[in-house]
C-alpha cells in the first residue's frame, strides 16, 4: 500500500475509533526539540508521529465553574480519556499498522520520565523516555499553542486531550497550522489563581519553517493549585484552616478510586480560554449555555457560611 493510500487508512481508523483530529508529522518536525523530548528516544526506528485528539465533555468543566460538581471531570475528561478510551483507541490505530507490516507504539498520558538507568551507551536517557503531547499535536498540524502553553485548536480551543502512536511507516505529513486561535486576551494570565503563567511568548519552538512561542509556565506553582490543591481558598474541599499541604479525604478518594486529580480544573488556561473564545466565534465547536455566566465562585468565608 502506498502512503497516501495508507495515511488515509490509518486515519479513518483513528476517527472511527473515536479520535475527533488527526494529524502526522514526520521526524524531520523535531530536529530542534530539547534532545531528551525526541520521539525516537521512544521507539528509536520511529518515522512518522500520529497525533490524535479527544474533547473532553464541556459539562465536566461547566460544573467545575459553577461550583457545584468535580467528579465527572476527574473521571469522564481525565481518567476515563486517559486509562480507558485512550488505550483501545491507540491500540486499534497501532493493529491496523501491524497489519500492513508496520509497527505502531501507543504512547500514554500520564507517564513517568527517566526513572530507570540507561541501558545503551547511546540513549539519551533512561527509560521511560518521553515527549510533549502538546508540541506532539502542535507538529502534527493540530493547532498551536495558546499564551498559557496548551495546545489550541480551531475545533476546541484548549478542550482536549492528546495522544501518540509512533510508527515506522513513512506517512503522509499534515500541513503545519497556519492560523491563530489565541488572541493574546490574557485571560488566563488573569484568571490563573497560581498565577503559573507568563504575560509573553518568550519560549519559542522552530518546527520546519514556523516559529511557535508561548509564555512560560510555572509548573510548580501550578501543581500545587491545580493537583495538590493546597490553598483553601481555592479548593472547597480542603478545611479552611489547612494550609499543610498534606493530602485530604475527597482528593485521597478520587485518587485511589480513579488514580488522578484536578482541583483547579483550568480556571484561567481552560475555562477562561474557552468561554471567551466561544464568544469571540474563534473556535468552531459552540454551546447554547455560556460557559462563564455570572460572577466566578469562591470559597464563602466564615462569616458568610
Amino acid at each position: 500500500m502506498n502512503e497516501m493510500n495508507l495515511t488515509k487508512q490509518i486515519r479513518q481508523v483513528a476517527l472511527e475509533a473515536g479520535a475527533a483530529l488527526v494529524g502526522f508529522a514526520p521526524m524531520s518536525r523535531f530536529d530542534n526539540a530539547p534532545p531528551e523530548y525526541h520521539p525516537q528516544n521512544i521507539f528509536p526506528q520511529a518515522k512518522t508521529l500520529i497525533a490524535v485528539a479527544v474533547p473532553q465533555l464541556r459539562s465536566t468543566l461547566k460544573t467545575v465553574e459553577e461550583g457545584t460538581y468535580w467528579q465527572a471531570y476527574n473521571v469522564s475528561s481525565y481518567y476515563y480519556l486517559n486509562d480507558v478510551f485512550a488505550p483501545h483507541m491507540l491500540r486499534k490505530i497501532s493493529l491496523a499498522l501491524e497489519t500492513e507490516g508496520y509497527m505502531g507504539l501507543p504512547v500514554h498520558n500520564p507517564f513517568y520520565e527517566d526513572m530507570g538507568r540507561k541501558v545503551r551507551q547511546e540513549h539519551v536517557v533512561g527509560p521511560d523516555a518521553i515527549l510533549s503531547l502538546r508540541v506532539a499535536g502542535v507538529a502534527a498540524g493540530l493547532g498551536e499553542f495558546g499564551l498559557h502553553k496548551m495546545l489550541m485548536t480551531p475545533e476546541f480551543g484548549p478542550r482536549q486531550r492528546v495522544f501518540v502512536v509512533l510508527t515506522d511507516a513513512e506517512l503522509e505529513p499534515t500541513p503545519l497550522f497556519r492560523g491563530k486561535v489565541c488572541d493574546e486576551c490574557k485571560l488566563c494570565v488573569k484568571e490563573c489563581q497560581a498565577q503559573a503563567i507568563g504575560s509573553e511568548r518568550s519560549v519559542k519552538i522552530k518546527i520546519d519553517d514556523v516559529e511557535f512561542a508561548h509564555a512560560p509556565l510555572d509548573t510548580a506553582a501550578c501543581h500545587r493549585i491545580h493537583r495538590q490543591g493546597v490553598d483553601p481558598r481555592y479548593n472547597p474541599f480542603r478545611a479552611k484552616d489547612d494550609d499543610s499541604g498534606d493530602m485530604y479525604p475527597y482528593g485521597e478518594a478520587i485518587l485511589k478510586r480513579f488514580c488522578n486529580l484536578s482541583v483547579c480544573v483550568g480556571r484561567g488556561c481552560i475555562r477562561s480560554c474557552l468561554d471567551h473564545l466561544e464568544k469571540t466565534g474563534r473556535i468552531s465547536s459552540q454551546f447554547k449555555t455560556p460557559m462563564i455566566d455570572k460572577k466566578r465562585w469562591d470559597v464563602i468565608p466564615d462569616k458568610e457560611e
